[in-house]
């Protein structure tokens, strides 16, 4: 998309001076000034549409959106109407489609696709916000508060300005989401008005269960599987409370004190009101109050057990995915496919696509040291990158890092990392320093510790995509060593557990996470496979792309024989003391490509520094632009 003020149509000109405007990355709204996630609720979040142009034109965004605004029952403001997959082939539209865009008769553009087309009016209207799939894969949307829209500014049909369309716009709720609906909407309940937030909650507090409330509504969380959970508690009971008023409910949460910043993600907030929903039994009425409250217990299964928020499964049927969904993934692992890890000979055979890698080595052959070098390699090319370190310290981590940049300048003056920490200065370390802060503010090292636990690392990646609005790399280092959250867990158990949270974590946020793994002692002799992964099963399966390091000598002829283990464990001493060792990472599983390659390196052990073998190179498998996401 490129649009300006001078192509922009006439009728979103005049809307050009609102602070609604806001910029857009794959579809989550942006503070044009903060370059930080925009709110629904909050104007500050929002600026002018020359300043969201200014923002867009940085190329860090996909778009420009307009936020319909704060709700204000007796104002006329924007509101839109979202048409999906309306537009057929040949460009003519659906039928019902373009009733509604003959009935409203206001300002139409096509949607980013193309497939689609977005309606903006103004209404005065109590706040409204529906959802509707329909025939065909075709679907509706009508909003007038708590969203926004992308723009495009191509205009569909004839030209015209945003117009005052309150009654066109309810007749249309009441066709295509009911009657009793759209009353329950447009009409304010006298029971339900008449009482003030706060007289509410005197009521509800004192009710049979308002023991329970006020504990959720205080912030506490005890007896409950995560903090998701209990705000699925507290909104099904502020939903029987208030009669299904939404908006209401969504104030009087953020009011408590489970409030936080997750509720801010339009996506948490709509899937919790939509469970909530589920769970409601009938509603208060002041005028029949009996000081009890009948609410089935929300069955959203146990919620806490992987501790990356709510979900649900859904079925879908292919026509409607490839009618709905299907061009937007397309389009969105298409952004991926150029992504590269920085060691030619792994980039010669496979992209580093959004997944769970898991790396595993036997101890102190260099798995630390090559996620390190990895997670510089993919921050110097622009990417963000989380690191959780559980067992180093920042500083032995930097060193290394220092080490590696030196070697790479020239060997012959460089420092090994124990002598950085020793205290030795040179001018290659400065230097070294100065390279490193070209590209160091992309990678964040959290020192995590013996005490650390899964729901620690996921909420650290979650607050970081919330609050920078990108996607980083995710590197865990290592997997045996973070803490069960039980207790009386086994080790494989854990394990097997936190391997699955973390794939959770991964798909929910199209990231890529990378897990270090030790490897099972009994197999520090033979060459790494899917057993070598230490307390683990559940690797095999839920990986999508598992790697292992080994010394190269693994494949000469003494480790293809059950006997010899002296000579086994001479042959791995002599080439641990090599300088450089040979060694090799393996792929056992790649869900993305190619499998089962091999890549063969030197590693400085020194300077902690892996050198990719060259000659491994695939000719012609190299080119092309790097690409972030």
């Amino acid at each position: 998309m490129s649009i300006a003020f001078s192509s922009l149509p006439q009728a979103l000109q005049e809307l050009a001076h609102l602070k609604q405007w806001v910029c857009h990355k794959d579809k989550i709204p942006i503070d044009p000034t903060r370059q930080t996630n925009a709110k629904s609720n909050d104007p500050a979040t929002w600026a002018d549409f020359a300043t969201a142009y200014r923002a867009f034109q940085t190329g860090r965004y996909d778009g420009i959106g307009i936020e319909f605004g704060l709700h204000e029952p007796e104002a006329l403001q924007i509101a839109g109407i979202d048409l999906d997959h309306v537009v057929r082939s040949d460009g003519t539209l659906e039928p019902f489609a373009a009733e509604i865009v003959e009935k409203m008769n206001s300002y139409t553009e096509y949607s980013p696709s193309g497939t689609g087309l977005h309606i903006l009016c103004r209404v005065k209207l109590p706040a409204i916000g529906n959802k509707k799939g329909l025939e065909n894969g075709t679907a509706i949307e009508m909003y007038n508060n708590g969203r926004y829209f992308t723009v495009t500014g191509k205009m569909y049909g004839e030209a015209h300005g945003v117009c005052e369309r309150t009654n066109e716009f309810k007749e249309l709720h009441e066709k295509y989401f009911g009657r009793a609906k759209a009353e329950e909407n447009f009409e304010v309940r006298p029971h339900v008005s008449d009482l003030t937030d706060r007289e509410l909650l005197e009521r509800i507090f004192s009710s049979s269960r308002g023991y329970e409330v006020r504990k959720l509504y205080s912030g506490d969380t005890s007896g409950y599987a995560s903090h998701s959970e209990a705000d699925l508690a507290l909104v099904a009971h502020l939903l029987f409370w208030t009669g299904g008023d939404e908006n209401r409910v969504d104030r009087m949460f953020r009011g408590s004190g489970l409030m936080r910043a997750k509720w801010d993600r339009a996506d948490y907030r709509l899937r919790t009101l939509e469970l909530g929903r589920r769970s409601q039994i009938g509603e208060y009425n002041p005028s029949e109050y009996v000081g009890s409250v009948f609410l089935k217990k929300p069955s959203v299964g146990k919620i806490g057990t992987l501790l990356t928020g709510l979900s649900e499964t859904t079925g879908q049927d292919i026509r409607y995915y490839l009618q709905n969904e299907y061009s937007e993934d397309e389009e969105k692992f298409g952004k991926y496919k150029t992504r590269r890890t920085g060691f030619s000979n792994i980039d010669s055979h496979t992209k580093l696509y959004p997944g769970l890698y898991v790396l595993g080595a036997i101890s102190s052959l260099g798995k630390t040291t090559f996620a390190c070098q990895l997670s510089d390699q993919l921050a110097k090319k622009g990417e963000h990158v989380l690191y959780f370190t559980l067992e180093q310290s920042r500083y032995e981590l930097v060193t290394k890092g220092l080490a590696r940049l030196m070697a790479e300048i020239d060997m012959s003056r460089a420092l090994s990392a124990i002598e950085i920490r020793n205290g030795e200065k040179t001018e290659e370390l400065q230097r070294a320093k100065e390279l490193y802060m070209r590209y160091g503010g992309n990678e964040i090292i959290y020192e995590c510790g013996y005490e650390t636990t899964i729901e620690t690392i996921i909420e650290k990646v979650q607050n970081y995509i919330e609050e920078r609005g990108v996607r980083p790399v995710v590197v865990i280092d290592y997997l045996q060593i973070i803490r069960p959250m039980d207790s009386r867990m086994s080790t494989k158990d854990a394990v097997d557990l936190h391997v699955r949270a973390l794939k959770k974590l991964q798909m929910e946020n199209n990231l890529v996470v990378i897990v270090i793994s030790s490897l099972n002692r009994q197999n520090y002799l033979t060459p790494v496979d899917f057993e070598s992964f230490k307390e683990s099963g559940g690797i095999e399966y839920t990986a999508d792309v598992i790697w292992g390091l080994q010394l190269s000598v693994m494949n000469s002829e003494i480790f293809d024989k059950e006997k010899g283990l002296k000579a086994k464990r001479e042959a791995v001493r002599v080439a641990k003391k090599a300088h450089p060792r040979e060694v090799e990472l393996v792929c056992l599983k790649n869900r993305y490509g190619e499998s089962s390659y091999t890549c063969k390196f030197s590693y400085y052990a020194r300077y902690d520094y892996f050198v990719a073998n060259e000659e491994e190179v695939k000719e012609g498998d190299l080119g092309g632009e790097e690409l972030s996401f």
